[in-house]
């Protein structure tokens, strides 16, 4: 067996494409949630 086919066959075990799309899409939701909090509190704090 190939290092090369040996490496990808073991990537494919870990998550499948459904699985890596949903974990990329929460993740730029989470950073989307968290830049606009970050957002908020900067406007909040200039208002004082």
């Amino acid at each position: 067996m190939n290092v090369g086919t040996k490496i990808q066959r073991e990537r494919s075990e870990l998550l499948s494409v459904y699985e890596t799309m949903q974990l990329m899409l929460g993740f730029g939701s989470f950073l989307l949630s968290l830049i606009g909090l970050v957002v908020i509190i900067v406007k909040l704090s200039n208002k004082k």
